[in-house]
């Protein structure tokens, strides 16, 4: 049920030392909303300015490009407990070079990006969870980046599973592959490989 999406934030917030008092979150309540959406729906479309972010409560998201010739190529995952966005889009107001697609039944909380951005920058309730959320995103991202210019499968594979919880059980195989940069026959004969060793 999508509104408890909001109720699950509010408790990830304290669950991690940010707990808001009735009036701060008060302040806050009405301007975040509660999504769902079914595995393939888009939620933030490409070629668009970003206006929001989301946290992620339940499910996978993943940030898909396409290149020039039509292939699509997954960049990252997000899952429960993170935050998803194209910050680079909401940030600097330019269009979106990438697409946010659910790659499960998806639900979440839709955070419009100027409360991020304001809070971010101030001392607001929740300036210091914001900055600490970014900051685990850019050390995660550091870890991806690593990962995925390994030309080995079987360590990027190992990334998956030591990283997400969610991803290779909720994620289709296809996705696992363009993620991990082989076909999907090829992820179907390292994983007949992985079973046999």
């Amino acid at each position: 049920m999508p509104n408890n999406a909001v109720a699950i934030f509010r408790d990830h917030l304290a669950a991690r030392g940010h707990a808001l008092t009735e009036t701060e979150w008060d302040s806050i309540r009405h301007r975040l909303t509660a999504v769902s959406a079914e595995r393939g729906a888009i939620l933030l479309e490409t070629a668009r300015v970003t206006k929001h972010l989301f946290f992620v409560s339940d499910g996978v998201a993943a940030s898909i490009q396409t290149t020039p010739d039509g292939d699509e190529q997954i960049a990252r995952f997000f899952e429960r407990g993170q935050l998803c966005s194209n910050l680079t889009s909401a940030w600097h107001q330019h269009v979106s070079s990438d697409a946010l697609i659910a790659m499960s039944a998806f639900e979440g909380v839709r955070i419009p990006f100027s409360m991020f951005r304001n809070d971010f920058l101030s001392e607001a309730p929740l300036s210091q969870y914001w900055r600490e959320m970014v900051l685990e995103t850019l050390v995660f991202d550091k870890d991806l980046i690593c990962a995925k210019t390994i030309r080995d499968v079987e360590t990027r594979y190992r990334f998956l599973i030591e990283k997400y919880d969610q991803v290779v059980p909720l994620v289709p195989d296809k996705y696992i592959a363009r993620f991990l940069g082989i076909t999907p026959q090829g992820l179907s004969r390292f994983k007949k490989n992985l079973r046999t060793n």
